[in-house]
């Protein structure tokens, strides 16, 4: 038994010393595309509920419903969408002015 189970050895994998730049970009990427995830849940999800609520209330037999869930996807598509068109462009420092 040459190897004592809790011995230092070097770190290995996805946060090792050695690749901090790789690292910090495959964070800043799974934290956008968490983002955009989270973004097309939270709007079908709103919108079902409101749906949901007013169909309900409506009596219209899911038609509101229906017609709401389009409007969430429809709403967070064109959110995702945009958030992806900007993640191109170059932000703006307003500190100096």
């Amino acid at each position: 038994m040459s190897d004592s189970p809790f011995s230092k050895r070097p770190r290995r994998g996805l946060f090792s010393s050695s690749n901090r730049r790789r690292d910090i970009k495959v964070l800043e990427e799974l934290a956008i595309v968490t983002q955009v995830g989270l973004t097309m849940a939270a709007s079908i999800g709103l919108c079902f509920w409101i749906g949901y609520k007013l169909d309900s209330w409506l009596g219209a037999h899911g038609l509101v419903l229906v017609i709401f869930i389009l409007i969430g996807i429809f709403g967070g598509g064109w959110t995702v969408y945009r958030q992806i068109q900007d993640l191109g462009r170059p932000r703006k420092n307003n500190e100096g002015s």
